[in-house]
């Protein structure tokens, strides 16, 4: 089916970028993983590939906040339990070679300072500034859906909002350092201390 193939080539585009970045990933390389049709590149993405990157991180968009929002959480180490482990299992399910792939598309085609997944504080960006609104657009919807579970467990707003946008910039930094070091020792760490910053966090005697 057409819309088969679209979806092969958007999860595969997904998966490379995560691996490779959008200048390494070309059109020839997502059709061998995918194993979709050479005609069905222009068909499905007339644009070309900005536009394949662009339904690639929205796919992944809403994977993240699909799985974030099918939690319980009892308290705010719960939110960030599930959102550190669903990316510790990328990491491990790679061997360390994968990362996020909106931070992918993020380094290939701009910057995304921190107060560009804050919202609201800033004026809209303009209709032609391409995949980074997209990466933006993707950032801030993570951001929105941790800062209200938070808040959802009874941490002050303010402070759930700043703790989300902590917590979104400290992982993909993380998952940044366990490519260089091709396992998950960094994301562990950088777990560990975000913990530290919740209110229900359990400190050890050394903290």
């Amino acid at each position: 089916m057409a819309s088969d193939s679209r979806a092969r080539m958007v999860r595969s585009a997904a998966s490379l970028i995560a691996s490779r970045g959008v200048n390494a990933t070309s059109f020839s390389d997502v059709l061998a993983d995918s194993g979709a049709p050479r005609g069905s590149i222009y068909h499905h993405f007339p644009e070309g590939k900005d536009q394949l990157a662009a339904e690639a991180v929205r796919w992944t968009g809403e994977q993240v906040l699909a799985f974030q929002r099918a939690g319980e959480f009892g308290g705010a180490v719960d939110v960030l339990d599930r959102f550190v482990g669903m990316w510790r299992r990328v990491v491990l399910s790679s061997d360390g070679r994968s990362g996020c792939v909106v931070a992918g598309v993020a380094v290939d085609t701009g910057t995304v300072g921190a107060a560009a997944i804050r919202g609201g504080e800033y004026p809209a960006p303009d209709a032609d500034d391409g995949l980074i609104t997209v990466v933006r657009q993707t950032f801030r919807a993570w951001v929105s859906l941790l800062a209200a579970q938070f808040a959802g467990v009874g941490m002050p707003p303010g402070r759930a909002d700043a703790l989300a946008v902590t917590t979104v910039a400290a992982l993909e930094g993380a998952l940044i350092l366990c490519r260089a070091e091709g396992g998950v020792g960094p994301l562990d760490a950088v777990a560990a201390e975000l913990a530290r910053l919740l209110p229900d966090a359990a400190v050890g005697p050394d903290g």
